[in-house]
């Protein structure tokens, strides 16, 4: 396996320890709809496109735009911190001069409020998040979006992701996908997923990508 030109990553689950807040968030905002929601919800409607776990949940989407201001809000009180493996993978990528991009689902005033409280808001040549486009994962847009942004081909990149969307999406962009399980309930349908290499975090993920 070549090693690749450029690495690009998921952020929630993957490189931002999100899955506990994003769980207690949904918690307080279907409660404000009276709608339930417990962990085994979370379990059975948790996906990257949160509209689909809104219709899984059963909120009427003329509440969507509204919920969403909500959930920002509920998620402003309890900011995430970078996983344990995050920030020393992404200094061993930048010692390696590998060119870096982030491809999320999350809102874009989100994810660069996260960033930049994080210190990494120059991390990555490319950002592209779930508002950009039209397209979400798994549909390969945003991925190639980002990789068009960083001139890279796909052949000679790879994508770190925990969810089966992301591995979908980078098969079907034509890139190296990489699995690496989060907090979030989705670990049997990563699995199915069958991405490119399976590791269980960053540091064993890079080094079957022999980035050392």
């Amino acid at each position: 396996m070549p090693r690749p030109r450029a690495v690009l990553f998921d952020w929630d689950g993957t490189l931002l320890d999100s899955a506990a807040a994003t769980y207690r968030c949904y918690q307080r905002l279907f409660a404000a709809y009276s709608l339930p929601y417990d962990h085994q919800a979370f379990e059975r409607t948790y996906c990257p496109d949160w509209y689909r776990t809104y219709e899984a949940i059963g909120l009427p989407q003329a509440f969507w735009g509204e919920a969403d201001r909500r959930w920002l809000q509920l998620y402003a009180q309890e900011p995430p911190a970078l996983l344990p493996a995050a920030r020393p993978a992404l200094e061993r990528l930048t010692a390696a001069a590998l060119p870096l991009g982030l491809v999320t689902s999350g809102q874009r005033e989100r994810v660069l409020t996260d960033l930049e409280r994080l210190g990494l808001q120059t991390c990555f040549q490319s950002i592209v998040c779930g508002s950009d486009l039209a397209a979400r994962k798994p549909d390969p847009a945003p991925l190639r979006r980002a990789l068009e942004e960083m001139g890279m081909p796909s052949q000679d990149a790879a994508y770190i992701g925990d969810s089966p969307e992301d591995v979908q999406m980078a098969h079907a962009a034509g890139v190296l996908a990489v699995a690496v399980p989060g907090g979030y309930p989705n670990r049997d349908a990563l699995i199915a997923a069958r991405a490119d290499i399976f590791a269980e975090d960053l540091g064993a993920a890079l080094t079957a990508l022999r980035i050392r």
